[in-house]
């Protein structure tokens, strides 16, 4: 018999990111909001008020144990992921657990143990692997819409004014442009060309000693991905991946992608070379104006909301089919990015 019941989420934490759930969560097939959790029970109370859920709690076991949630969503801070994802698994409750998974590898191999142990679904929130236009443009790859893969660019940076005090350069609270943005980068790269067989990178520091902006080079084989983070500046946010017959380039930003672009072989030199940036610029002022260019085929996915309605039907469906684990996002795939992450941390830091 097919499982066609709507999924009940709770979500833990009551910020910006449980905010953007709450909001795209009614644009997802089979799911719905039930209960919130957060420290401060006002904010916990405003929060469920504002969204119309049916509950607030005090505890995520409160919220756990009442019978209202089938899965929960952990939206706090990266330093307490690995603490109330525990939680999760010791009732047997799915979770879906905001990126980084948590805020170093030590504790997300802890997290897989127990998970595998429970038979407990986990899945990290690397909402960007189901974004439409991610999972067409893999499609296309795959299909050989751009020849064999040569190289992949992608830089993903916005600038943060630095305040010790900020999570995003706070150490105790796992801060940093790896952990905040080069995720995104590393796992699509990931998704979209396979497991990397060499790694190098270099970062340099804030005056906290967090990662302020990374670089980092995977290589798959004979293709090159070059990722780019960081808060001291705001980048193209853009990810191009290059083929001997062609260029796919994700819209902008990357990480949200509501389109991409094919462009013919002819391009490729001017899109993917430092020589031809003006021309690039020039195609891409262009394409932002929706002018048509020869040569070039744009695939629109336009959708409501922030996008992450893609990852909650993903995670409820999964959730239905009994699965410990979504296919295109396992938790062997969030622990292989971690440890990337902590190899270029462990490297001296490069420093002005």
């Amino acid at each position: 018999m097919t499982d066609s019941r709507t999924i009940r989420w709770g979500i833990a934490g009551a910020g910006a990111i449980a905010t953007q759930f709450a909001r795209d969560i009614q644009y997802a097939a089979g799911a719905t909001l039930a209960a919130v959790t957060a420290r401060d029970p006002a904010k916990a109370l405003a929060f469920a008020r504002q969204h119309g859920m049916a509950a607030e709690f005090g505890s995520l076991p409160a919220m756990i144990s009442s019978g209202l949630v089938d899965a929960v969503y952990i939206a706090t801070p990266n330093n307490v992921h690995c603490a109330q994802t525990l939680e999760c698994i010791a009732a047997r409750m799915p979770v879906l657990v905001e990126k980084p998974l948590t805020a170093s590898l030590a504790q997300a191999r802890q997290i897989e143990t127990a998970a595998r142990a429970a038979g407990s679904f986990v899945m990290e929130a690397m909402w960007s692997r189901y974004l439409p236009a991610v999972q067409t443009a893999r499609a296309a790859i795959r299909d050989g819409a751009i020849g064999t893969v040569t190289r992949l660019g992608a830089e993903l940076a916005w600038k943060i004014d630095y305040d010790p005090h900020s999570r995003f350069f706070d150490k105790t609270n796992g801060g940093g442009a790896l952990f905040d943005l080069g995720v995104y980068p590393i796992s699509l790269a990931r998704f979209l060309l396979g497991e990397p067989t060499l790694i190098t990178g270099t970062w340099r520091p804030a005056p906290s000693g967090v990662d302020i902006a990374a670089e980092i080079s995977m290589h798959f084989g004979e293709t090159e991905a070059l990722i780019r983070c960081g808060f001291d500046r705001t980048g193209e946010n853009r990810m191009i991946i290059e083929g001997d017959r062609g260029v796919i380039s994700l819209g902008v930003p990357f990480i949200k992608a509501e389109a991409y672009t094919v462009f013919a072989s002819r391009r490729r030199a001017d899109l993917a070379e430092p020589g031809g940036e003006a021309l690039a610029a020039r195609i891409r002022r262009k394409l932002f104006r929706h002018i048509p260019l020869p040569g070039t085929q744009q695939r629109d996915f336009t959708f409501p909301g922030s996008g992450l309605q893609f990852e909650i039907e993903a995670a409820s469906d999964a959730i239905r089919q009994n699965w410990n684990e979504h296919p295109d996002n396992r938790l062997g795939d969030s622990i292989t990015t971690l440890r990337i992450i902590e190899e270029v941390l462990a490297t001296p830091p490069l420093v002005a």
